[in-house]
């Protein structure tokens, strides 16, 4: 799924010197990303991760780079931290190719369980706790980029929603969402895709945060909702005890006001229909990958059985 743009050693060679990073030795094309190529780059003295965009625009990957600049200056300790080239730009242009250059740092995708929700969880929490300043305002809102509230009612009530997505959207959400669209929720940077498998673990400890794609300011509590419907899952199922680990570790630090605690299975909910419109914009309208067009279902499928499992086991 990583390389989608074939990169030749020649074409890697002339990025690298935009860096002064040395000669390549070895050039490794890594079957990771939807949105970008992805390449291991071994030099001389370090190895480093070249990705080049596939599907993003320039102004989009600037966005995404000046809020993992923000984090770094900030001292959030899970997110990669881009290179910059000799001119001092955090994205390289080459040719009709752009992108950015990343360490390359060692670690797996961890699988649901207990264990990796609770510390996702913590790691999630550490990101909404960071203390903002000024710069703050200066970054793009995830609604740039991702699905926040309104989109996501706005679509399901349009013509271009699918017949399944916006019946499903009307059974599960009778209220109109008007319990989010009305209140004044927590807000800060949030990541807006934090699966599981965007996380990197070594020695049994979060590393990284990976893919700060969707990444902008918005609500905490939409990010929470959005990354336990990606993350506490058994067999491809939402899973209440794993559900609990995750907010086990993200309350030791962010305890979760009781506005947010009363909303928050509906906001599970709403976090799987943001990636299911991510997925129909993406694969079903833009055509990125047509192998993947009804992959959105999966989501539906899953907020459904999700609802069906409140019934017999509330959550908290």
């Amino acid at each position: 799924m990583g390389d989608y743009t074939k990169l030749q050693l020649t074409e890697a060679q002339a990025i690298a010197d935009m860096y002064g990073i040395g000669q390549i030795k070895k050039l490794q094309s890594l079957s990771l990303g939807i949105s970008n190529s992805n390449y291991k780059v071994e030099c001389d003295q370090e190895t480093y991760l070249l990705k080049v965009s596939n599907d993003k625009g320039q102004e989009e990957l600037h966005g995404e780079m000046n809020i993992l600049l923000y984090l770094n200056r900030l001292n959030f300790p899970y997110s990669l931290v881009p290179f910059k080239t000799t001119e001092g730009l955090s994205v390289y242009t080459y040719q009709d190719k752009f992108g950015v250059l990343f360490p390359f740092l060692d670690g797996i995708p961890p699988g649901p369980s207990d264990f990796t929700c609770e510390e996702i969880g913590r790691g999630l929490a550490k990101l909404h706790t960071l203390s903002h300043d000024d710069e703050l305002k200066t970054l793009r809102d995830h609604e740039c980029v991702g699905f926040g509230v309104h989109e996501i009612y706005d679509y399901a009530h349009s013509s271009a929603a699918p017949e399944d997505f916006r019946d499903l959207f009307n059974l599960m959400f009778p209220h109109k969402l008007e319990w989010f669209r009305e209140q004044k929720w927590e807000r800060g940077i949030i990541h807006g895709d934090l699966y599981y498998d965007n996380t990197l673990f070594k020695s049994e400890a979060l590393q990284t945060l990976l893919d700060f794609e969707q990444g902008g300011r918005g609500e905490y509590l939409l990010d929470l909702g959005i990354s336990i419907s990606g993350t506490c899952l058994e067999k491809g199922r939402l899973h209440p005890n794993l559900i609990r680990s995750y907010l086990r570790g993200y309350e030791e630090l962010r305890p979760l006001p009781r506005e947010e605690k009363l909303h928050l299975a509906d906001t599970i909910a709403l976090g799987l229909f943001s990636i299911a419109l991510w997925r129909i914009k993406r694969f079903k309208e833009k055509d990125l990958n047509p192998l993947m067009a009804e992959s959105y279902r999966e989501l539906l499928l899953r907020a459904e059985i999700f609802n069906e499992t409140l019934k017999s086991e509330p959550l908290l």
